[in-house]
């Protein structure tokens, strides 16, 4: 990690203390689950970790933007630097005591991702990375799969109740790749099927409609690791939004026939 700039070894820390934080709430004390609207809901442990986050990058990088999960956007910031907080992703399934929850803590220089951390509180999994100097997990560097055949390709795909208009649009998609892929799944966290495309431990991800903080670490994940990311129509991802992002990540060899499964659905 020596050879990682300040920010990225802050959001290391705090991904680590923030994640031990909300695993000992969830393991010791009430969660007090809340309902936020259609199919998400948020705990007394967002809070807690967004604050233990956000505190301490105001500290010591008070000039950065900062965008966060349960806040929305804090603070305009002078330089050009802004952070993407999802202090808990997985919400649903820390509600339920399912290990599949992290802590994701990323940063962006100029509007595009420049480093940042997730961490995986049961499983110990600590994921980073910084443009150009790899994608890592505990210390070990990690790579995408070198799986070429889609047929032999494992995938997760991400949506939800809140758009039921696009309800025949996924439908379409899920359908194609049970079809054409070795299978489907769904973790029910954005941040872990992609820090799993850039280990190599699935194939690709489509995610509809998610939120800047869910790929901001994520995407450079994988692209660091070897894979590719993509929005709709083979167009790049428009990092200046903070909603209705779409994501396609892959270890970049079915890259193609992944993306036309999806574009070709629309």
């Amino acid at each position: 990690m020596e050879n990682f700039n300040e920010r990225t070894k802050l959001a290391i820390d705090l991904a680590k203390i923030a994640g031990n934080e909300i695993k000992r709430i969830l393991h010791d004390e009430d969660i007090h689950t809340k309902g936020k609207g259609l199919n998400d809901v948020v705990t007394v442990a967002d809070i807690k970790s967004e604050k233990i986050i956000v505190d301490k990058i105001s500290e010591l990088f008070s000039e950065d933007t900062i965008i966060s999960e349960e806040a929305g956007k804090q603070k305009d910031g002078t330089n050009e630097y802004s952070w993407a907080i999802d202090p808990l992703d997985g919400t649903m399934n820390y509600s339920r005591s399912m290990p599949y929850y992290c802590v994701s803590i990323g940063y962006l220089k100029n509007g595009k991702p420049e480093g940042g951390a997730v961490y995986i509180p049961e499983l110990d999994e600590l994921y980073y990375c910084e443009k150009g100097k790899g994608a890592y997990c505990n210390n070990n560097r990690i790579n995408v799969a070198n799986t070429n055949d889609l047929s032999k390709s494992l995938t997760t795909i991400g949506f939800n109740n809140r758009y039921p208009e696009k309800r025949e649009f996924f439908n379409g998609i899920h359908d194609d790749c049970m079809n054409k892929m070795l299978n489907v799944e769904k973790l029910f966290s954005t941040v872990i099927s992609l820090c799993y495309v850039a280990s190599g431990k699935i194939e690709s991800h489509f995610e509809l409609y998610c939120f800047l903080w869910d790929i901001a670490v994520g995407s450079l994940l994988v692209e660091e690791a070897g894979g590719k990311c993509s929005s709709l129509n083979k167009e790049m991802i428009d990092y200046s939004k903070i909603d209705k992002q779409i994501i396609i990540a892959t270890n970049g060899l079915i890259h193609n026939e992944f993306e036309n499964i999806i574009n070709l659905n629309q």
